[in-house]
């Protein structure tokens, strides 16, 4: 267990965290995934019950939609995401497919904006994933020196599906490639059955701040709709988000 400065803090997010993947639960059974005492659950629950942002259902606690308001109020004042939200929209309507807003968040890619219909597909706003397995975070990675990923691929690297790059050396070389082209491509590393297109969205000085990407079952997203036709839409889309995000920084 981590020394956390203040554990009661951490305590706190653990029981957040956990009601969050199971959705509902019991003092009984946070306690017990948690290794906490029920009374010490209990009394997080209840402050965080008071201060609204845990609803108690007849014994079993829930996350409250405060968590939405302050969610959603950070993304509003990101400038990058004021910019980028209408061309996102634009692009999923011009491909048929979903597209996303993604940046990076301490070592993960973070679905910031999504449009589109994604029936069927886990993702959603404010989902993370691997930065090394998705086309927007290798095109984020792509602008990063060599020496930053040496921390990436380690013993407990994810490796969502069996095409996912689990090697330093061939994730250089193909984030070479990706920077040579301006181009990411995700054949099934993240999700066998889909594949993506994603470009960097580029700082004057080169620094990546996000990526957009186009994602689609692997039908839809094969042979020249997945080699020309998405590249292009996708390229476009965030030229024009790196120009106007650009001009307001």
């Amino acid at each position: 267990m981590p020394n956390y400065p203040v554990g009661a803090t951490a305590t706190t997010f653990e029981i957040i965290d956990s009601l969050a993947t199971l959705e509902r639960a019991g003092v009984t059974q946070l306690a017990n995934r948690l290794g906490r005492s029920k009374g010490s659950v209990h009394n997080h629950l209840a402050t965080l019950e008071r201060l609204g942002y845990v609803i108690n259902e007849d014994g079993r606690y829930r996350l409250g939609l405060r968590f939405l308001e302050l969610g959603t109020g950070v993304r509003d004042t990101d400038s990058l995401y004021r910019v980028a939200r209408p061309e996102i929209d634009r692009l999923a309507d011009a491909s048929g497919e979903t597209a996303s807003l993604v940046i990076e968040e301490n070592g993960d890619a973070v679905f910031v904006y999504r449009a589109g219909d994604d029936a069927g597909f886990a993702l959603q706003d404010g989902s993370r994933v691997p930065l090394h397995a998705c086309a927007a975070g290798k095109a984020i990675l792509a602008h990063r020196p060599p020496e930053s990923l040496d921390s990436l691929l380690d013993g407990d690297t994810p490796t969502p599906t069996d095409r996912t790059i689990t090697s330093r050396a061939s994730l250089i070389r193909e984030l070479r490639t990706v920077r040579d082209h301006g181009l990411a491509f995700d054949r099934g590393e993240l999700d066998p059955d889909r594949r993506a297109v994603g470009a960097a969205i580029l700082t004057d000085d080169g620094r990546a701040v996000g990526a957009v990407t186009v994602s689609g079952t692997a039908p839809g997203m094969s042979g020249k709709r997945l080699e020309e036709d998405m590249p292009g839409l996708v390229l476009g889309a965030t030229n024009r988000i790196t120009a106007e995000h650009q001009t307001r920084e």
